[in-house]
């Protein structure tokens, strides 16, 4: 799906991934892109987590397992550099996703009915930052796309390490270790 070399690293998976997003992506190809975003993110996820990329494209990858959705079934968290997705209702993976930016830094404004968060955060020694995470449900899972700009003239924090850090605060509100 990704079609990579046998010998790629996984920084180039993440390359691959990206391109095939952006030119794949029901935003711009409409709903003829679900399926394969579906696929995309099956195969990267399963790369994340050190597995080779499922050849049939039907197996589902281990991402962070054990969260319990709320829609009665098994939520499976994938958390990526620039987003995270969640296989859970759009409006589970929002209260979640609140709380947990809330936590990481300061939630600063929330519209459930749009799926748009804010957040100012600073990490480490890097300027305050804004936050805005855009979320889109895709069937049975919900996808979170995050964007980080400073508020100040020095540099904001590494975008991927801000992601992770929520990404570990879901996790661990799930009873798992990120």
């Amino acid at each position: 799906m990704l079609q990579l070399d046998p010998d790629a690293t996984l920084a180039q998976a993440r390359d691959a991934y990206r391109v095939l997003v952006r030119s794949n992506h029901p935003d711009l190809v409409g709903s003829d892109g679900n399926e394969t975003m579906i696929l995309l993110n099956q195969a990267m996820a399963a790369l994340e987590a050190g597995e080779a990329e499922p050849a049939d494209h039907s197996a589902v990858p281990n991402g962070v397992d054990g969260m319990d959705g709320a829609h009665g079934g098994h939520a499976e968290l994938v958390v990526l550099d620039d987003g995270l997705t969640l296989n859970a209702p759009s409006d589970e993976l929002f209260a979640r996703l609140a709380a947990a930016m809330d936590e990481v830094g300061d939630l600063t404004y929330a519209d459930a009915s749009s799926g748009y968060l804010e957040a100012a955060v600073a990490m480490g020694n890097s300027s305050p930052s804004q936050l805005v995470v855009s979320l889109q449900g895709r069937g049975e899972h919900t996808e979170a796309f995050f964007t980080l700009e400073s508020m100040g003239v020095e540099t904001p924090p590494d975008l991927g390490e801000v992601v992770q850090a929520i990404g570990a605060v879901l996790a661990r509100e799930s009873g798992n270790s990120a």
